[in-house]
């Protein structure tokens, strides 16, 4: 098991280095090439979609053969997708491809990056070990997000495509000497589902609202800060620094306690600070915020571990993949008929607020607060 969990260790340094050279700056880069927002929201709403399809069929294939089957089929996805970007048409029909690649390459990345991860990391206190796992993933994403900043403002997105395309497919050769039962599962998707606590239903959603404010505030801070890759590799740095220091501390402290409703609380608050601050400012909240961040994937990842209840890894996986798709979607569809970005962010925050009350109104076991 140890030896499995240093493999992953591996990939997931690796991996997040090539991804964050060019994934943290998608929905910059396509508005910087024309796209218009509401194009941007339809490319986030379209891979959605096909994140809800794509993750049931590769989980029926990751079953049935082998996960890194799936695996393999999200890095080629991903290398197709750095080639597209390469050629950008301020088109719907761009828009529907790019978003049916970057899904094939998300859902092939996560759905496989999950199965290894329930197999490596221990279902009771699994703080420690996601320490790890968090603390090789925000020094890799310090270095490649400015680094991937700075290629792009001087030099050209084909570089980044080079350097990511062969950094990704590097690292998954750890993965091949993880060793895992094969389960072969039948898929019985509303048997299930019936299982699930609903308290995780709404931590869940909660927490992938969040990651659609991550999408949207690049565009944000382009539009009423700075245009430009480095500002967003800055905030991107400084808010994973943040993280790094922190980790060390709160590793420990989140065996004894979850602070997922705190950190729920003070990223709303975060997110509407960085509405009325302008220059490098808002580099310094997002310092703060990154512990804030921190706080929250960790508690998140301590809910989603360690309260699985009688639920095998396959439907746990599976249902958290199509939650991830249906939350994000459901919520930017009503953001297509807004016209102002800060009122999209504005909106977002006020589900997550209710959903927050809501979550923190039905927990039964206050170590889950």
């Amino acid at each position: 098991m140890e030896d499995n969990r240093i493999k992953f260790n591996i990939f997931s340094f690796v991996s997040k280095f090539a991804r964050s050279l060019i994934e943290i700056f998608i929905s910059l880069y396509l508005f910087k090439n024309g796209f218009s927002i509401e194009f941007i929201l339809v490319f986030y709403l379209l891979e959605n979609l096909f994140a809800f399809l794509l993750s049931y069929i590769f989980v029926i294939i990751g079953e049935k053969y082998k996960y890194s089957i799936i695996m393999y089929i999200g890095i080629a996805s991903f290398f197709a997708l750095q080639l597209i970007l390469n050629n950008v048409i301020n088109s719907i029909s761009y828009i529907f491809l790019i978003s049916f690649i970057y899904s094939m390459y998300r859902r092939g990345y996560w759905v496989a990056r999950r199965f290894y991860i329930t197999n490596v990391i221990p279902k009771k206190d699994s703080s420690e070990s996601f320490s790890i796992v968090l603390l090789l993933s925000q020094i890799s994403s310090i270095i490649s997000g400015y680094l991937g900043a700075i290629l792009l403002d001087n030099f050209s997105i084909l570089l980044l495509t080079i350097i990511s395309s062969v950094l990704l497919f590097l690292s998954v050769i750890p993965l091949i000497g993880i060793k895992y039962k094969s389960t072969n599962t039948k898929i019985e998707l509303i048997k299930n589902i019936k299982k699930y606590d609903k308290r995780n239903y709404l931590a869940f959603s909660l927490f992938e609202l969040d990651n659609l404010l991550e999408f949207i505030f690049p565009i944000y801070i382009a539009m009423y800060v700075q245009n430009s890759y480095v500002m967003a590799g800055s905030i991107n740095a400084t808010s994973n620094i943040a993280m790094l220091l922190f980790i060390f501390i709160y590793g420990k402290v989140i065996k004894r306690k979850n602070y997922f409703v705190l950190s729920s609380v003070l990223f709303i608050i975060m997110c509407l600070i960085k509405l009325f601050l302008y220059n490098y400012f808002i580099v310094v909240i997002y310092f703060f915020e990154g512990i804030v961040k921190l706080m929250q994937n960790q508690s998140v990842n301590k809910i989603y571990f360690e309260n699985r209840n009688d639920m095998d890894l396959t439907h746990y996986n599976l249902i958290y993949q199509l939650l991830e798709s249906v939350i994000r979607g459901a919520v930017v569809l009503p953001l297509l008929f807004m016209n102002d970005i800060r009122i999209m962010i504005i909106f977002v925050l006020i589900i997550i607020s209710i959903e927050l009350f809501i979550y923190s109104k039905m927990k039964k076991n206050k170590d889950l607060c």
